[in-house]
């Protein structure tokens, strides 16, 4: 039967299996309809990418894109795709704007408060595009935007995965001399959250442009209160990390912690541009 149908057929019957369609578990359907529905899985990839990054948008992201496993051969062993979720593909790259002016103008702590706004809403749409993306039939697991911790091993503070990183392979944009990611429409504006899965994508080209100006402008090197970047796009994590905690008896209202933006004010890059004062 299955070898006989014309194309307006298998049309037709691929409309009423989404799931089999975009799955990509060869284990979980081997019924005649999903094998011949195989060949056709490129248009339906394009489609389904569509329908991902419409979803993240529609959530709340203002940027996203996909990058493949491949582009994470660099990254620490531990720290892959592959070591979150077995069979990975793919990881989405999540972006979420902070206002210019509360990064130029407002007070420490409502700075502070805006960070854990913004880290909330990178999570929450995270979960739910994980969410949304299991009911396709994949598998997905969502990085937080405030998932870093002490690598003991290493001496040093990494998450489970680089969110910067994860957004320059997936096309968002360049990691500064400041080490924070530029996106040419949102700047250094942007929160970032990841979501690392086994589905079937679209994969984004790496970004490649250069706007942080390297070599010309020390702006933020110069800026640091503690002298923790360096003129080679080095940062002592550590060092930036315990003046978070440097003004405990001052900032009790966000249990002590003052989250600075002094390189991310000053870069002239760093603007958004969709979001101009």
């Amino acid at each position: 039967m299955f070898a006989s149908d014309q194309d307006e057929d298998r049309t037709e019957i691929s409309k009423g299996y989404p799931f089999i369609q975009i799955h990509s578990n060869p284990q979980r359907h081997s019924s005649p309809v999903r094998k011949w529905l195989i060949p056709w899985r490129p248009k339906m990839k394009e489609e389904f990418s569509k329908r991902l990054k419409k979803k993240a948008l529609d959530l709340g992201a203002d940027v996203v894109g996909i990058a493949g496993k491949e582009g994470f051969g660099q990254a620490p062993e531990g720290y892959r795709p592959e070591n979150i979720l077995r069979g990975a593909t793919c990881v989405i790259s999540l972006g979420f704007a902070q206002p210019n002016t509360v990064v130029e103008k407002a007070m420490p702590t409502q700075y502070t408060r805006n960070i854990f706004t913004t880290a909330s809403l990178a999570d929450k749409v995270a979960h739910l595009l994980s969410l949304w993306i299991e009911e396709q039939g994949y598998e997905a697991i969502p990085i937080s935007a405030r998932g870093m911790y002490m690598a003991a091993m290493a001496g040093e503070f990494r998450g489970d995965l680089s969110h910067k990183h994860t957004a320059v392979l997936a096309g968002l944009g360049e990691i500064g001399v400041n080490t924070l990611l530029i996106n040419p429409e949102f700047g250094n504006r942007l929160m970032l959250s990841s979501i690392v899965t086994n589905a079937t994508l679209v994969h984004d080209k790496p970004f490649s442009d250069k706007l942080c100006q390297w070599g010309e402008c020390l702006k933020c090197v110069e800026v640091c209160p503690v002298k923790a970047i360096s003129a080679n796009g080095r940062i002592e994590k550590i060092k930036c990390a315990k003046y978070y905690r440097s003004h405990e008896d001052i900032y009790k209202e966000t249990w002590g912690l003052y989250f600075c933006r002094e390189c991310r004010r000053v870069c002239p890059s760093g603007i958004s541009k969709k979001r101009k004062n």
